[in-house]
């Protein structure tokens, strides 16, 4: 949707497009029309009075892609936790604030926060959501919720026992959350802590899901081992995050509870290869090197065993933007996933964790979340990386050239 000279809302009519989603081909050819926030047709030869028309024949149409695990508030520099403890809140927003931005122009049109600072995340959620600023829209954690001293403590809420999480969960509701993180296990960006030391107990975490499926909001649990990630299933949450050394065992609980992997191996990459002058701290480099290997296992496990999986590269942490989540599609098709099913990881199954059920497709009726691309993503999932144009809500956020097809 665009607007004409007297701010009158016009439909937006893309001709000739092949369109493809996460079931593949939807059409060969066909003009797709934007009314409001909507996809309203999708047809042969469509012709609509009053519409601006974008030719994009010899490009490709598919929905706006989803990072199921970012942290907006952590600048992806070499040591962000060290960055975000100097900064105060009000430097914390605008920098995020321009990073929500570079995301949308990436093509990612929805993020899931799991992890913020000073309620900054939840308050541009709520700005995107009221288009004061641009950028995808957000379901927000605001604090991580964790035990005294367990990973992310210094940006989270300490919590012990039962009534003492759910009292946690509670609060961040209140303040705002529209989803909730709990940690299952020790990390690798914490110092003076074993990555993958249960933290979080069952009984703990299990009062979590409880009071945040009341209040209609899912649960992700970071969990870095398997027994760490027992737990979590255990619990009930809604999605392990990393799930580093996952087994046999834990695959079939997640099976049997629908429980959804959210794999972030590009972060366990780019901190695996970085050069050593980089600036990533040496225990967050030893960790990692450490556990990475027990991650591409998982990952291969579950693809094999058709885990659902939800795309998300832990962004913001070192040297990993969040709006780079083709990086992560790609390395799911390194270890197993087809082109169509890595689409399908960052869009509709993403979806389905979210709760977000007009999302994902290209079908009428559904939010017009839209990206062109050149090329084909059903044999090279890297030609979603820099979009020729972004669509989010059915209004233009990011168009390079489409006033001509390509040459």
């Amino acid at each position: 949707m665009t607007r004409d000279g007297s701010g009158q809302a016009r439909p937006l009519l893309l001709k000739g497009a092949r369109i493809v989603d996460g079931r593949g081909v939807r059409h060969e050819r066909a003009d797709v029309l934007v009314s409001g926030e909507q996809i309203a047709a999708i047809e042969p030869n469509l012709e609509v009075d009053g519409a601006v028309v974008w030719p994009v024949g010899g490009r490709t149409l598919t929905p706006g892609l989803m990072n199921a695990h970012a942290h907006i508030c952590l600048d992806p520099g070499p040591d962000p936790e060290r960055i975000l403890r100097h900064e105060v809140p009000a430097e914390t927003a605008i920098r995020a604030a321009s990073r929500l931005q570079q995301t949308l122009a990436a093509g990612v049109t929805t993020i899931r926060d799991v992890g913020g600072a000073a309620g900054v995340d939840i308050a541009l959620a709520s700005l995107v959501e009221r288009r004061e600023i641009a950028g995808p829209r957000m379901l927000a954690a605001g604090r991580v919720i964790t035990m005294t001293g367990g990973h992310g403590y210094w940006f989270g809420v300490e919590a012990d026992g039962p009534d003492a999480v759910r009292h946690a969960v509670r609060g961040q509701i209140k303040a705002g959350a529209t989803t909730i993180k709990v940690m299952a296990t020790g990390g690798m960006m914490t110092p003076g802590q074993a990555a993958g030391a249960p933290q979080l107990t069952v009984d703990e975490m299990a009062v979590a899901v409880d009071e945040a499926h009341k209040a209609g909001r899912i649960v992700a649990a970071h969990a870095e081992s398997a027994a760490g990630a027992r737990n979590a299933v255990l619990a009930g949450v809604d999605s392990v995050e990393h799930g580093h050394g996952i087994d046999e065992e834990v695959v079939s609980l997640m099976l049997e509870r629908g429980t959804a992997l959210v794999p972030t191996i590009l972060s366990d990459r780019a901190i695996v290869e970085a050069a050593p002058e980089a600036g990533i701290p040496d225990f967050v480099v030893e960790k990692c090197r450490a556990l990475a290997p027990s991650l591409e296992r998982t990952l291969r496990l579950a693809i094999e065993r058709g885990v659902p999986i939800a795309a998300g590269n832990d962004g913001g942490a070192p040297l990993v933007p969040i709006g780079d989540i083709v990086g992560e599609l790609e390395l799911y098709v390194v270890h197993g996933m087809t082109a169509q099913e890595a689409l399908a990881a960052a869009t509709t199954a993403t979806a389905a964790l979210f709760g977000m059920s007009q999302l994902g497709l290209l079908e009428v009726g559904y939010v017009a979340d839209l990206l062109v691309v050149d090329g084909d993503p059903l044999a090279d999932i890297g030609s979603l990386r820099g979009p020729r144009a972004v669509i989010a809500r059915g209004v233009p956020v990011h168009a390079d050239h489409l006033e001509s097809p390509p040459g």
